[in-house]
C-alpha cells in the first residue's frame, strides 16, 4: 500500500480541488482541518462529490501546536505533504497581523519541523504567494524577482517561504515553495473579489439587490484556474529535486475587465461613466450596476502582478489552458446554478 498525501487546509478552494485530482488518480489522502469545526463534511468537498469517498480521512489539527504537528506526521508517514493552510485574506491581516504571522509562518515553521523530526523522507511543497513581490518596479515577476512584502499577509507569506527554503538547504528536505499568483474557481471563498463579481452579476440579472461596491478598478492580476494549479503542485511534489516555481497564466486583467466579463457572462453589458471614484458602470437600460467604493481601495496596491511561469512550463510541463473569459463564464454559471 502506497504511503498517503496528506493536505492540510483541505476545506478551502485549492485543497479541494487537489484532494479530488488525488483521489481520482488512485491515491489516499489525508486532509486535516481545524479541531472544534462543524463534523460535516466541508461543502467544497460535498459539491466535487468527494466528501465521502473510501479513501479520504479527515483529522483535526491545531496548527499552532508543535506536538500535534510532530504526531500527525510520525503517525500518516506521507509521501506527500501539501501545506495550503493558511489566513488567506489581506484585509483581515490589516486586523490582526499577529494572528496571521502565527497562522501563515510559525504554522509552517511547526509542519517543517515535525516533517524533519518525524518523517524526513516526505516531499513538502508550500503554498507560497505572489504578494511577496509587492508593488514590483518591473513586469512580469519570475523567481528572480526581489521580494518586496507591502502587507501583513505577505509579511507572514515571506517567513514561510523563506523557512521553507532554509530547511531545504540546512536539513536537506524534499521542500518546494509554489508561488502562486490569483487562481480562482467556482470554490473561492465569498469574500474575494472574483467571487463577490460572479454573485454580483447572477443577482443583478435577476433583479435583485444594491448595485456592486469595488475598490481600484485599474489593478492588475494575472488570473488563472484553481484545477490547472493544483496539478503543478503535484508535479513539484514528484520532482526528483525540489525547487521554488512560479505558478501563473502571463495574462494581466485588471478588476473592471474581469467584471466586464463576468456581467456579460450573466448576460448583461456594462457601460461605463465617470472616472476614479466616480466611475459607475449601467447596463442597456441604465440601471446602475456597479461602483467605486474609496474605503474598498488598499493604503499600497501592487498596480500590476503578472507572472512568469518559464521555469514551471519546462520543468513540469505546467500550461494554464483556461483563459479569463472562460474562467468568468465558470463563475457565474456556478453561481446561477446556486
Amino acid at each position: 500500500m502506497t504511503a498517503p498525501r496528506l493536505i492540510t487546509g483541505i476545506s478551502g478552494q485549492d485543497g479541494a480541488y487537489l484532494a479530488a485530482h488525488l483521489l481520482e488518480r488512485g491515491d489516499s489522502v489525508v486532509g486535516t482541518r481545524r479541531p472544534g469545526v462543524d463534523d460535516a463534511a466541508p461543502w467544497r468537498l460535498r459539491e466535487l462529490g468527494i466528501a465521502t469517498h473510501p479513501r479520504l480521512r479527515l483529522i483535526p489539527l491545531d496548527l499552532a501546536d508543535p506536538r500535534a504537528c510532530q504526531a500527525l506526521l510520525a503517525t500518516v508517514q506521507p509521501a506527500a505533504l501539501f501545506h495550503l493552510a493558511a489566513q488567506s485574506r489581506v484585509v483581515e491581516s490589516f486586523r490582526d497581523p499577529e494572528a496571521t504571522l502565527q497562522a501563515n509562518g510559525q504554522a509552517t515553521v511547526n509542519l517543517l519541523e515535525a516533517v524533519r523530526a518525524a518523517s524526513p523522507q516526505t516531499h513538502f511543497v508550500l503554498a507560497s504567494s505572489a504578494e511577496l513581490f509587492g508593488n514590483a518596479p518591473h513586469s512580469p515577476q519570475s523567481e528572480r524577482t526581489p521580494f518586496a512584502p507591502r502587507n501583513p499577509y505577505a509579511v507572514a507569506k515571506h517567513v514561510a517561504h523563506a523557512a521553507t527554503q532554509d530547511y531545504r538547504v540546512q536539513h536537506g528536505l524534499h521542500a518546494s515553495c509554489a508561488i502562486l499568483f490569483n487562481h480562482e474557481s467556482p470554490l473561492r471563498d465569498a469574500d474575494f473579489v472574483t467571487r463577490k463579481i460572479a454573485a454580483a452579476a447572477v443577482r443583478l440579472a435577476r433583479g435583485g439587490g444594491a448595485p456592486l461596491a469595488l475598490g481600484n478598478l485599474d489593478a492588475q492580476r494575472d488570473f488563472g484556474f484553481a484545477p490547472e494549479y493544483v496539478s503543478a503542485l503535484i508535479a513539484m511534489a514528484e520532482q526528483p529535486k525540489a525547487d521554488d516555481y512560479v505558478l501563473a497564466t502571463g495574462v494581466a486583467t485588471s478588476i473592471r475587465r474581469f467584471a466586464e466579463l463576468t456581467f456579460a457572462a450573466a448576460g448583461i453589458a456594462l457601460a461605463w461613466r465617470g472616472a476614479g471614484v466616480d466611475e459607475q458602470a449601467c447596463d442597456a437600460q441604465g440601471r446602475l450596476m456597479l461602483v467605486v467604493d474609496p474605503a474598498l481601495f488598499r493604503a499600497i496596491d501592487a498596480a500590476v502582478l503578472v507572472g512568469d511561469a518559464g521555469k514551471a512550463r519546462a520543468a513540469l510541463g505546467f500550461v494554464p489552458r483556461t483563459g479569463v473569459a472562460e474562467l468568468a463564464r465558470l463563475m457565474a454559471a456556478a453561481e446561477q446554478r446556486r
